[in-house]
This record gives structure tokens, C-alpha cells and sequence, in this order.
């Protein structure tokens, strides 16, 4: 039934938030979430100099109970300027139960896969490049299909053996 809540609640909703204090608070958000993945996390440091742009989500909520859902807001920059909005919205199917939340950093090695982002043509699956925290940066990353995703924060606790993806929704500030 929460599930079901959420999938109603997310249907129709905008990625750029309703008010200027909200869209004040996002951005906030957002640049507190880049710079706790600087601090923790020292290989997004490269990413953040070299990327042709990113999109920081500062919270992504998930609950599931066989088929999952999660949503979250966040800010997408281009060339380290902010260019708008996007939501990531997460569907699962599957053996899970739980509840949690984590923040997600989306980057774009070249103006194609940015592209691709912000025409709304981007979905992450199993085959996406996928890091979480590594203090110390002893591991090399590397782009797979222009993109790379680091998250961390995770917050919560379930059990899972499914199958899903992402689907992000962009949207100008302009």
C-alpha cells in the first residue's frame, strides 16, 4: 500500500521545486552534498574538475516491499554552473523489504551523454559505472557510456534480490 502511495504521490510531480525557498533549500542541499563527497570521497574530486557536467541528488528515498519505489530532487550544473533541475524516480521488482535513502552524484563525461540527460533520454541500469564512498581514493573509476554514479550516505536497511533502473526527468531553470 506505501508503495502504492508513493507511485501516486510522485505521478504529475515537477523536478523543479514549487516555491523559490524550496528551490533555495535544494540548491543548498545539493552543494552541502558536494561538498561532503569531496571531503569523504577524494576521487569525485577528479570527476568534479574534469566532467562536462553532473547532477547532485541530495536525498533519494526508497521503500519496498516486493516491488520498490524511490524518488528524490536535485540539481543538475554544466560546467560547474547550475543549468536546473531533476528528479530520479526508481522502480524494482523483486524479493526486497525495507526502507532507506542516500545521496547520488550523476556525472557526464561529454556533452553527448549531458545531452542525453537533459533531453530526457537517460536511464541508469545494472551495466552503469556505480561507486560508493572509498575514503583514501585508492580505486580508479572510469566513465561507462559518459556517465559515472557515486553514492554514499546510505541511511536505513533492506533486503533485496531485484531487478530495476533509473529514470531521471530533467528540467532548464531558465
Amino acid at each position: 500500500i506505501s508503495i502504492l502511495l508513493l507511485a501516486f504521490l510522485m505521478i504529475g510531480c515537477s523536478a523543479t521545486p514549487d516555491t523559490p525557498e524550496a528551490r533555495d533549500s535544494l540548491t543548498d542541499q545539493a552543494q552541502s552534498t558536494m561538498a561532503r563527497f569531496r571531503d569523504f570521497d577524494s576521487r569525485t574530486n577528479a570527476f568534479f574538475s574534469n566532467a562536462y557536467g553532473y547532477a547532485v541528488f541530495p536525498k533519494i528515498t526508497k521503500g519496498s516491499v516486493g516491488i520498490g519505489g524511490a524518488y528524490g530532487r536535485g540539481v543538475v550544473y554544466k560546467a560547474g554552473q547550475m543549468a536546473g533541475y531533476a528528479d530520479v524516480t526508481q522502480g524494482s521488482i523483486g524479493a526486497q523489504l525495507g526502507g532507506m535513502s542516500w545521496s547520488e552524484i550523476v556525472f557526464f563525461q561529454n556533452q553527448w551523454a549531458y545531452d542525453k540527460f537533459t533531453s530526457n533520454e537517460f536511464a541508469a541500469s545494472a551495466d552503469a559505472s556505480w561507486a560508493g564512498p572509498d575514503k583514501g581514493g585508492a580505486n580508479t573509476l572510469n566513465y561507462s557510456n559518459g556517465v559515472m554514479i557515486f553514492t554514499m550516505d546510505t541511511r536505513g536497511f533492506a533486503v533485496a534480490a531485484a531487478v530495476g533502473g533509473q529514470q531521471f526527468e530533467y528540467e532548464s531553470s531558465e
